[in-house]
């Protein structure tokens, strides 16, 4: 979808056309919420900030300039600062929980066990990064954005966010590392 497109379905949903606001939802969803559950580490979590995020955008929504940033990297501004915020409100960190119904029927459950506890080391890892290298490996990797879009989300320049992301990958192998030398 180009960004043309994306525009002018940004303009009819400031016009308050209904259609305009649910083709945004269902366009942007799905990357917004993948990126909230990496920030939160859980599914509840990640799915009630998609909403806050998509409630902020309507009421935003009239507000919003496309000359000063792409919309979809507005929308993971707004996403991002909801998560910081979830963040500094929480005591602690919240923690994978393995449950014993974790067989699925598709997978044995050796395998779904793994699979589990490589999800909560990864997420333990990125828990220790700071909060602007764990945006930049979350949008670079996860959503695929370009060096360009991750830096007008975060407000810093392509270079930096090479800097940025260059600096997340180590920490985020000596943590991995870690993790793996500390569980055998």
């Amino acid at each position: 979808m180009t960004n043309a497109s994306i525009d002018e379905w940004v303009i009819r949903a400031q016009y308050g056309t209904v259609e305009a606001m649910s083709f945004l939802y269902l366009n942007h969803y799905q990357s917004i919420y993948r990126y909230l559950y990496f920030r939160s580490g859980d599914p509840q979590t990640a799915e009630d900030l998609t909403s806050e995020v998509f409630l902020k955008m309507i009421q935003a929504l009239p507000h919003y300039r496309m000359q000063n940033v792409p919309f979809q990297a507005w929308l993971f501004q707004i996403a991002r600062n909801l998560a910081i915020d979830y963040h500094r409100k929480q005591a602690s960190h919240p923690s994978v929980e393995l449950k014993e119904d974790l067989k699925d029927g598709h997978q044995p459950l050796d395998e779904t066990l793994e699979i589990k506890l490589t999800h909560a080391s990864l997420t333990q890892s990125l828990e220790k990064l700071t909060d602007d290298q764990r945006d930049v490996i979350l949008l670079r990797f996860v959503e695929g954005m370009s060096l360009a879009q991750v830096g007008k989300i975060l407000h810093k320049s392509e270079d930096s966010i090479k800097g940025l992301q260059h600096r997340a990958l180590i920490s985020l192998r000596i943590e991995l590392h870690h993790q793996e030398t500390d569980h055998d």
